[in-house]
C-alpha cells in the first residue's frame, strides 16, 4: 500500500510465510492517522480458536484507538487493557507499535523482535530500542513502555518481522545474518524486495519454518520541498500499489 503524507511518501508491502502448525497467531495492520502513518505487527503465543480470537482483537483495537490516541505508549496501555483480560495464564502478545513521521520512525516494542533499519545497502543495529514485557504483560512488574524515536532518510527502509529471522548459509557453509542479507537484496519496490527476502529465508529452511511469520517493509521516500509549500498542512490518501 501507499501512504502519502506530508513532506514525503511510506510504501508498504508485507507478507506471510506459512508454518508446518497451521497456527494463526500472527498479525499486522497499517493505518493513516493524524499523527503519522501508523503500524502494527505482533503475534499470539497461543493455539487454535484462542490465538485467532487475541489476533483478532488485537487489529480490532488497534484500528479503533489508533487515530484518537496521541501516543504510542498510550496506545499500547490501552491494547493492553482490552487484551490481557482475554488470555489464558499460558498466553500472551507480542507487539510493535510504530509511527512513521516525515523524517522519524516512533517505535515501542513490546516483546517482539526489534525492526531493522536499512540503509544504504547496509543496516543500522536498533540495540538502543528498548524491548519491554509482550504487550498482556506491560504491568508485569510496573514496566509501562516509553516511545523511542529514530531519524529517518530518503530511501530508508524497515523490515518488521513477527520472528527473529534465521541466518541464512552461504556455499561455503557460513552464516552470516540475515539483516545482511536482506540489505543486499533491496529494490526500488518494496514489493520486490520482500520477494527476494522471503525467498532467501526459505532457500535455507529445508524442514520448514516451526511458526508462521509475517513480514512487513516500510519504504520511506521524501518529496522535495518547494518553496511556498505549507508546511503546517497534513494531508492523509492511501490506495493500493500498483
Amino acid at each position: 500500500m501507499t501512504f502519502a503524507q506530508h513532506g514525503g511518501t511510506v510504501r508498504t508491502q508485507s507478507c506471510r510465510l506459512p508454518a508446518a502448525p497451521q497456527t494463526k497467531g500472527d498479525f499486522h495492520a497499517i493505518l493513516p492517522t493524524p499523527f503519522g502513518t501508523r503500524i502494527l505487527i505482533g503475534n499470539v503465543l497461543g493455539t487454535g480458536e484462542s490465538a485467532q480470537e487475541a489476533a483478532a482483537a488485537a487489529l480490532g483495537n488497534f484500528r479503533q484507538l489508533a487515530s484518537n490516541e496521541s501516543t504510542l505508549p498510550g496506545l499500547a496501555e490501552r491494547m493492553h487493557s482490552v487484551l490481557a483480560p482475554m488470555l489464558q495464564d499460558d498466553e500472551f502478545v507480542t507487539a510493535v507499535l510504530l509511527t512513521l513521521r516525515e523524517d522519524t520512525a516512533e517505535i515501542v516494542c513490546c516483546g517482539n523482535p526489534r525492526p531493522l533499519l536499512i540503509r544504504e545497502g547496509g543496516v543500522l543495529s536498533l540495540e538502543a530500542l528498548p524491548c519491554y514485557p509482550p504487550l498482556t504483560l506491560l504491568d508485569f512488574g510496573d514496566q509501562w513502555c516509553e516511545t523511542t524515536t529514530v531519524p529517518l532518510r530518503h530511501n530508508d527502509r524497515l523490515l518488521l518481522h513477527t520472528h527473529d529471522l534465521m541466518p541464512a548459509r552461504d556455499e561455503r557453509g557460513h552464516a552470516p545474518p540475515h539483516a545482511e542479507r536482506a540489505a543486499a537484496l533491496c529494490a526500488d519496490d518494496p514489493a520486490l524486495t520482500l520477494e527476494s527476502i522471503q525467498a532467501a529465508l526459505l532457500d535455507h529452511v529445508a524442514s520448514g519454518l516451526g511458526l508462521p511469520m509475517t513480514l512487513l517493509l516500510t519504504h520511506l521516500e521524501r518529496h522535495t520541498r518547494q518553496p511556498g509549500t505549507d508546511q503546517a498542512a497534513v494531508q492523509w490518501t492511501m490506495q493500493p500499489n500498483d
